[in-house]
């Protein structure tokens, strides 16, 4: 099967598992250098368009949470993962747990893995709370002269500090574009680490921004990010997280860490 991004298709009325479209992981960090031995991680993807049929017929709607972790052969294309989910809306089932049990199954052979997990969230167990940006950790305020908006980590500058100290930053202004569609992503980034070194937040704007005509998916930006910061400061713990906002109703947000354990799947921003 060919891959579904950028080509017409229409929904589908009968459950198709076949329809999944895996891309291995390893071929984006060949290509961008990375170094997945570095890093623990996990995908978040949120749903807001799940539904299926109980046993009498009645449609039950839920907002469905898949994570799965960066050690994962492939991530899931994400219009047959979209076009997967639409074809449960048809479909009866005797309980939550058998749609849960099919969709574990699914996916678990389609990322190979045996460690992915889903959620399902009915409309009075959703926590409205979108998680505020402390301005004081936000660094896109900062008046600066932009001249580059093609990747390039060589803008990244670093400060040497007296002593290892933990650095928190978010940046709304991440955007990439789809390697397939050439369509554009918007993301909050968040980048978390303790390091003796400090990346100065002028050229990490700039360096976030240089992203603007990059074409990646979200996964592949976020190791990127990772591995550039790590590369320049060897930090003892190190944490990046990009909450892309959604289209076709899903969105995605991969998390990659080294040191610290980070298992928080509950973030919500503001274009989210």
């Amino acid at each position: 099967m060919d891959i579904l991004l950028g080509n017409k298709t229409s929904f589908d009325l009968e459950y198709s598992p076949e329809i999944l479209f895996p891309i291995e992981r390893s071929a984006a960090r060949k290509k961008n250098g990375i170094n997945n031995t570095l890093f623990n991680g996990y995908d978040v993807w949120n749903s807001y368009e799940f539904s299926y049929l109980n046993d009498r017929g009645k449609p039950e709607n839920r907002i469905l949470r898949l994570i799965y972790p960066s050690d994962s052969q492939n991530i899931i294309e994400s219009k047959s993962l979209k076009l997967y989910l639409g074809s449960f809306a048809m479909k009866r089932f005797t309980d939550e747990s058998e749609v849960k049990s099919l969709i574990i199954s699914d996916l678990s052979k389609a990322v190979v893995s045996d460690k992915l997990s889903i959620e399902f969230i009915k409309h009075d167990e959703i926590n409205p709370v979108i998680t505020k940006i402390e301005n004081a950790l936000l660094i896109d305020d900062i008046d600066v002269k932009i001249e580059k908006y093609d990747y390039d980590s060589s803008l990244l500058e670093t400060e040497n500090l007296p002593n290892e100290k933990e650095t928190r930053v978010y940046s709304n202004m991440l955007r990439s574009l789809c390697p397939v569609t050439g369509q554009p992503d918007w993301a909050t980034i968040y980048i978390e680490y303790v390091s003796d070194k400090k990346i100065t937040e002028l050229s990490l704007l700039k360096y976030i921004v240089s992203y603007r005509k990059h074409q990646d998916f979200h996964e592949s930006c976020c190791e990127k990010i990772f591995s550039d910061i790590y590369n320049i400061l060897n930090p003892s713990n190190i944490c990046v997280m990009a909450f892309y906002t959604r289209r076709g109703g899903i969105d995605i947000n991969p998390c990659r860490y080294y040191g610290k354990k980070q298992e928080r799947f509950d973030f919500r921003f503001w274009r989210q």
